[in-house]
């Protein structure tokens, strides 16, 4: 008997709370894929699943400082001379003298939009609750 009673109240639980949280599971807003849109901090490069996992991050560890009385640039890691005032993704690839991991830095742009529908849903919400 105290058996059968643990069970119901067991299966009454379970039942209660599926129901309790149904609706909020799926009417929850699915947050972005952060990386689809991101790049790499370090060698600029764009975000692949593959590179995720595989592919090895060939950058520059330094900074370009200006040579005086020229128009090349150095690497403070390296001392390799670049004629680029700004580094690009290939020039990353090509003359990179560190490697390692990738640091994927989120696109704020989709996670932003992302926060700000959720905020003003629980605004909403909550007028709907005062109301």
């Amino acid at each position: 008997m105290a058996e059968n009673c643990k069970e119901n109240a067991r299966n009454n639980y379970s039942r209660k709370y599926k129901l309790a949280h149904r609706d909020n599971v799926k009417n929850r807003p699915k947050p972005p894929a952060v990386l689809e849109n991101s790049r790499c901090r370090d060698c600029l490069g764009g975000y692949d699943k593959k590179a995720q996992y595989e592919g090895a991050c060939v950058c520059h560890s330094g900074f370009l400082v200006a040579l005086r009385g020229s128009s090349y640039f150095r690497w403070t890691c390296c001392n390799v001379v670049s004629d680029a005032t700004t580094p690009t993704y290939q020039e990353h690839k090509d003359t990179g003298c560190s490697s390692g991991r990738h640091l994927w830095q989120p696109d704020r742009k989709s996670s932003a939009g992302h926060r700000r529908r959720h905020k003003r849903r629980a605004l909403a919400e909550e007028i709907r609750d005062c109301r």
